[in-house]
C-alpha cells in the first residue's frame, strides 16, 4: 500500500513529523556528545561522569520511541508479508493487507492502553532516578507518546486501506 494520500493536507501531520524528526536528531546528537564526553573524562582525565548512563538512558527512550513512531509513519518497519507474495488476486491481496492492518491496530491499541496506564502510574507515584533524582516520567512519557503516535498512524493507514479496497471493489477490481 502507498503512504497516506490525504495526510499532507492535514496541518497536524506535518507538525508531528517535524516534532519526531527534531526529537530524534536532538537526542542522537546529545547521546553521542554525552558518550564522547564520558569517554574523554574517564580515559583522558582519569575521572568519572557519574550518572551519565542515567541521562543517556532517558534520551535513548525518546530516541527509540520517536524512531518507532517514525517507522510507523513511513511504513518502514520490518514485516513478514510472505502471504501477499503468493496471492495472485489483487482483491485477495488487499484483503490480506486489511487483515494485517486490523491485527496491527488491535495490538497497537492494546499496548497503547497499557503504556497510558504506565504513564498514569508514573504521574501518581512520581518515581525519581537514582543519581540525579530526575522524574522517571521523562522516559515514561516517551513510551506513552510513542505508542499513541504509532496507534494514530496505524489507524489512519487502516482507514486508507479500507477506502482503497472499497473504491476498487466498486470499480469491479
Amino acid at each position: 500500500m502507498q503512504p497516506i494520500e490525504f495526510a499532507p493536507r492535514l496541518p497536524l501531520w506535518g507538525v508531528l513529523g517535524k516534532f519526531q524528526k527534531t526529537v530524534m536528531a536532538v537526542t542522537s546528537v546529545l547521546i553521542v556528545g554525552m558518550i564522547c564526553y564520558t569517554v574523554l573524562v574517564r580515559y583522558v582525565f582519569g575521572s568519572d561522569f557519574y550518572g551519565s548512563e542515567e541521562l543517556i538512558q532517558m534520551l535513548a527512550f525518546w530516541l527509540y520511541f520517536m524512531g518507532a513512531a517514525q517507522g510507523s509513519r513511513e511504513k518502514s518497519q520490518i514485516s513478514a508479508d510472505i502471504l501477499t507474495c503468493y496471492i495472485t488476486s489483487a482483491k485477495w491481496c488487499r484483503i490480506a493487507h486489511l487483515v494485517k492492518d486490523v491485527v496491527t491496530v488491535a495490538i497497537c491499541l492494546l499496548v497503547t492502553y497499557w503504556a497510558c496506564q504506565f504513564v498514569g502510574w508514573g504521574i501518581q507515584m512520581m518515581p525519581k532516578s537514582p543519581v540525579f533524582r530526575l522524574p522517571m516520567l521523562i522516559p515514561h512519557t516517551a513510551i506513552g507518546l510513542g505508542f499513541v503516535l504509532m496507534s494514530l498512524y496505524h489507524v489512519v493507514y487502516m482507514v486508507q486501506d479500507l477506502m482503497i479496497h472499497f473504491k476498487m471493489c466498486r470499480a469491479g477490481e
